[in-house]
């Protein structure tokens, strides 16, 4: 399966099971990993999460880092076992075998072609607050732009993702600057209205803003030295986008309080109008307009990989077509194509609410599966990868346990989310 298969000269894209550009260094890794955590989550469920945990927020925010860095430990040794662009793909394969990791692509796929056609959906609305243009059109138009970007290649990608990190990060940082005057006097321990339940929930649909880094490992075989620069881009975005989460759940308690905060369409602008004015407020909408792109850009790279993996495993002749690489561009024109009309699909009919609690439910089953790979993994084989969760019970790292009761927590009250 892994050998190449040169295509005619007759017009073709590039060569069949190709191999992907290494451009990627430590900083383009980080800079992916804080890209994709940070996005559309943080503007849009920051609001919600605080109508069940009050002054409490920044607490669920934290349970949700935790379980969050406890999986991320796990891709960080498995990504270091094997440097894969299949990522979760890849490693469920290697413990399970092709059958289960077949079954278990159809959730990954459905989590981040869905999710990209959702954020779509949340970056017309954004624009609608600027522009009265269809929202339907600029739907399309985002997707197509952001698969568009993919085509061109990963070092492009990680440009435009760079810029819109940047951007995305001084808009949370203009949030809390504003509101830092008020940090003093707010009660950051104050219970009252919040429950353990409510900030088990909070942290629930917190856990949605965290979720990045399951597409960061799919960059794997376009990275130099992946099994030592993966590893260390995983853990070192996981806590960046921590510390900025907490400020910001501060910063937002702070300057608008829960109640309020809960009430807000758009809870991050709102702070910056009631705080700086409506020039501010304006500018907070076209960062998050930075964000969702951005977002759009990591899922269908991330899915547009783990498609490439997946025909490279397989003999179906179809899925075969799919692991083309360009010879011009060295991406998986096909699968990023392929990737880019099937979200524009699901965004022209999406409900962003349902679809980003469904993708959640998914993206916790998937994490779940991926813990117990590592799990297996360490059980049939026993070498030495240039990264190893430091602290184990036999082949069982604490974390990675650590991780699995607190994915099933979370699972069980997004799940009751749902229902009720």
């Amino acid at each position: 399966m892994d050998t190449k298969n040169e295509v005619d000269a007759q017009g073709q894209a590039g060569t069949e099971t190709g191999e992907l550009a290494r451009d990627l260094g430590l900083i383009d890794v980080v800079l992916f990993g804080v890209g994709g955590i940070v996005g559309a989550g943080i503007y849009a469920i920051i609001g919600e999460a605080a109508a069940f945990g009050g002054n409490l927020l920044w607490l669920s925010f934290l349970l949700a880092a935790a379980v969050a860095l406890c999986t991320a430990t796990t891709y960080a040794e498995l990504v270091s076992r094997h440097p894969d662009a299949g990522g979760s793909f890849e490693y469920v394969r290697q413990a399970f075998g092709i059958r289960v990791a077949g079954f278990a692509s159809i959730f990954m796929l459905f989590t981040g072609v869905v999710a990209a056609g959702a954020i779509a959906i949340s970056f017309s609305d954004y624009l609608s607050r600027l522009l009265d243009v269809p929202t339907i059109l600029t739907t399309l138009a985002v997707v197509a732009a952001m698969g568009a970007i993919n085509v061109v290649g990963a070092a492009q990608a990680s440009w435009f993702n760079a810029v819109a990190t940047i951007a995305t990060l001084a808009g949370l940082a203009a949030v809390v600057v504003v509101a830092a005057p008020d940090m003093a006097s707010v009660d950051l321990f104050d219970a009252s209205g919040a429950d353990v339940l409510g900030i088990g929930t909070g942290a629930a649909l917190i856990f949605f803003s965290f979720i990045g880094f399951e597409d960061l490992v799919k960059m794997a075989e376009e990275t130099e030295n992946p099994r030592t620069t993966m590893p260390r881009g995983v853990l070192i975005s996981g806590v960046i986008v921590l510390v900025v989460y907490l400020a910001v759940a501060v910063a937002a308690i702070a300057a608008l309080g829960a109640e309020s905060l809960a009430e807000s369409s758009g809870p991050l602008a709102e702070i910056l109008r009631s705080k700086a004015g409506r020039g501010w407020a304006t500018a907070i909408v076209a960062v998050a307009l930075f964000a969702t792109s951005k977002t759009i850009l990591s899922n269908i790279l991330g899915s547009s990989r783990l498609l490439f993996d997946v025909g490279r495993d397989t003999d179906h002749r179809f899925l075969r077509r799919l692991t083309v690489v360009s010879d011009k561009t060295n991406t998986p024109i096909y699968a990023v194509i392929a990737i880019t009309v099937v979200a524009m699909a699901f965004g022209a009919i999406g409900n962003l609410r349902l679809v980003a609690a469904l993708s959640n439910v998914l993206i916790m089953l998937v994490f779940l599966v991926v813990n117990a790979s590592l799990i297996r993994i360490r059980q049939r084989d026993d070498t030495e990868p240039p990264f190893r969760i430091p602290v184990s019970v036999g082949p069982v790292p604490v974390t990675t346990a650590v991780a699995i009761v607190g994915v099933l927590i979370l699972l069980a009250l997004n799940v009751r989310t749902l229902v009720t």
